[in-house]
């Protein structure tokens, strides 16, 4: 049996144990923890900031005997590394000092890219202020890749102002993503491929369907880290 720790993102009931655990009953034990600080606020300066508590909480899990640590939400990467290359640098030092094998949510969206060849795509940017779409638009293009238009929520008419999309607290339905995602590329037809970011909007149980519909690659962060993590520990994806 196969032990995986989440560094679950602060403020929210992360759903990545139940999605471990339904998808893989009898090859996996999960737990997870949450880092700190108490209080977390969300800024760009906290989200920068996180590495030391990051640390804390994959040592913890590793002392737990987990075999390899998934740390949810792609914007500790990008804001604490920098670039692309200072995540990547980061992910390494939090699995040198670990002692297993930890996955930044960011670095599996980058591998997922690169693994694919990606260089150019939409991005769909659910529920980011523009504040927060600026600055993921921004670590992106700056490590290369070509953005062709992110459109939020609030952009596509979808809801109405930031205050509407944030009282939801991350619980959006499968209809409203979707149409977001279509309402995007409808936007942009010559586009081959799609990035759909942040964790909060959750795609596993219609990414592969949506894929294969659309006929083109869909790089989501919850099923970029659940490929990551399945690929580290040796295990078959299911549905992704």
């Amino acid at each position: 049996m196969k032990r995986l720790g989440i560094i679950a993102a602060p403020g929210w009931m992360d759903p990545t144990v139940g999605e471990f655990l339904a998808r893989h009953a009898g090859q996996l034990e999960v737990t997870q923890t949450i880092p700190g600080p108490s209080g977390f606020d969300w800024s760009f300066a906290a989200l920068r900031a996180c590495e030391p508590h990051l640390l804390e909480a994959a040592r913890c899990l590793a002392e737990a005997g987990c075999d390899c640590i998934a740390q949810v939400g792609p914007a500790f990467a990008y804001q604490a590394g920098v670039t692309a290359q200072g995540a990547r640098a980061m992910g390494k030092r939090l699995s040198e000092a670990a002692g297993v094998p930890v996955v930044l949510n960011g670095c599996a969206m980058l591998d997922a890219l690169d693994d694919l060849g990606i260089r150019r795509f939409v991005a769909v940017c659910p529920y980011y202020s523009p504040e927060w779409k600026f600055q993921f638009r921004s670590f992106m293009e700056g490590a290369g890749y070509q953005v062709d238009g992110a459109q939020s929520f609030v952009d596509l008419g979808l809801f109405a102002s930031q205050s509407e999309v944030d009282a939801l607290n991350y619980r959006f339905s499968e209809e409203v993503v979707l149409r977001a995602l279509q309402m995007n590329l409808d936007l942009t037809p010559s586009a081959s491929a799609v990035v759909l970011s942040g964790s909060g909007v959750r795609t596993l149980s219609w990414l592969r369907r949506v894929q294969d519909g659309l006929g083109m690659p869909v790089i989501s962060a919850d099923g970029a880290l659940y490929s990551a993590v399945c690929r580290t520990l040796g295990m078959a994806p299911i549905g992704v």
